[in-house]
């Protein structure tokens, strides 16, 4: 249920893009910065997080965040401009930092560890409903509702899933019990160590970029290289947040039955991040015979890194599990932030200094983009220890 409410305020902006830039006038830059403070809290809490994870155990962390979360909705829905809206939105974001590490934590716990692709990607196609009632469902309430309303909706539903995580949720004996300064010494033991960078850097970049357009500038894409009406922007983007599913649901399947025939959770990795850099490459192009399809697989096959996250635990003690989650989350929603925030501006300044047309810029981007990652995965390929991850 966190992880659901978590991909669906991260996906939500991209709906009420438009009625937040016609009732407050903000551009699109704004908004982009405005959207992106989800993913800047996220890299800020990353680290701490990993630590109180493995300290006191998601039963006890992720209700406490959750109420960050529905206390940012609140200032969101509040908010009369830029900086309250980003307040509201790095508060939601703090909140829901946690949501998907604290169920990567409670895998680690509770499923034999050479289960854990399976379970993780089990537990991740509940992001990919969330991402679906962040479409066309909040089309329909907002023809009836402000988007204010929504989210203080939001911040009710949010509410009551943290006391539901506290009542319901099984307990289970913390793995931390010695001294704050041992548990972060175990997470310099995880950053110090090459293996860590070797095998997460490249997943986790293409997972950046990939929450990136997934979460909010694919809208933009279908509106200004494809050229699609708000309706139809919203009946895409519902198809997409569909494809997250299979991409997520899969990831880990396929790993677990080829593992079972001997074959290393690396390689699959690497074969998943081609498959990502080559579906790039028609974006890139700015292909718009079939804009919904080619967008379609760009989701379903963008979800298969996620599956490094179970990858890289496992090379690592189960008590460092959190720690090891959420830092290569950190890596992952601070190229995602980084990324996200650029856009906007870079597609801004492209038109004004260089005369680019939106379409062209958005080209750019694209290109630029292709080109970090495939250097990234070449590194990932080069790296024998990588590519043998279990």
């Amino acid at each position: 249920m966190g992880y659901f409410l978590s991909f669906l305020f991260r996906s939500l902006n991209a709906v009420v893009a438009p009625a937040l830039q016609s009732e407050l006038g903000l551009g699109e830059a704004a908004i982009g910065i405005v959207t992106s403070m989800y993913l800047a809290a996220f890299v800020v809490a990353q680290l701490p997080a990993g630590v109180a994870l493995d300290r006191f155990g998601p039963r006890r962390v992720a209700p406490l965040m959750l109420m960050a979360t529905a206390a940012g909705a609140v200032i969101f829905a509040l908010g009369r401009d830029a900086v309250t809206l980003s307040i509201g939105r790095a508060l939601i974001g703090l909140g829901l930092s946690v949501a998907l590490m604290s169920g990567f934590k409670a895998n680690v716990l509770y499923w034999p560890i050479g289960r854990l692709p399976l379970a993780n990607a089990f537990m991740m196609t509940f992001g990919g409903l969330g991402a679906a009632m962040a479409t066309r469902p909040v089309q329909w309430l907002l023809a009836d509702y402000d988007w204010r309303h929504i989210f203080l909706g939001l911040a009710v539903i949010t509410s009551a899933v943290a006391l539901y995580q506290i009542l319901a949720a099984p307990a289970f004996d913390r793995g931390g019990k010695g001294r704050l300064s041992d548990e972060l010494r175990g997470l310099l033991g995880v950053l110090k160590r090459p293996l860590f960078w070797r095998a997460g850097l490249a997943p986790t970049f293409s997972l950046g970029v990939w929450v990136c357009y997934a979460s909010f500038w694919a809208a933009g894409w279908l509106r200004d290289v494809a050229h699609l009406d708000e309706p139809s922007v919203g009946v895409a983007l519902f198809t997409l947040s569909i494809a997250i599913i299979p991409g997520y649901f899969f990831s880990g399947m396929i790993v677990d039955l080829l593992q079972r025939r001997g074959v290393r959770g690396g390689h699959v990795l690497l074969a998943y991040g081609v498959l990502f850099l080559a579906i790039h490459i028609p974006v890139a192009l700015n292909v718009t015979a079939a804009p919904k399809l080619l967008w379609f697989v760009y989701i379903m096959f963008g979800g298969l890194p996620v599956v490094c996250y179970a990858l890289v635990t496992r090379a690592f003690a189960p008590e460092l599990a959190g720690r090891v989650n959420t830092t290569l989350n950190l890596v992952c929603m601070a190229i995602a932030f980084l990324v996200q925030a650029a856009i906007g501006p870079a597609l801004v300044w492209m038109e004004a200094a260089h005369g680019l047309p939106r379409a062209q810029a958005h080209q750019v981007v694209t290109f630029a983009l292709l080109a970090m990652q495939a250097i990234a995965w070449a590194w990932f390929a080069l790296s024998r220890d990588a590519r043998e991850l279990a």
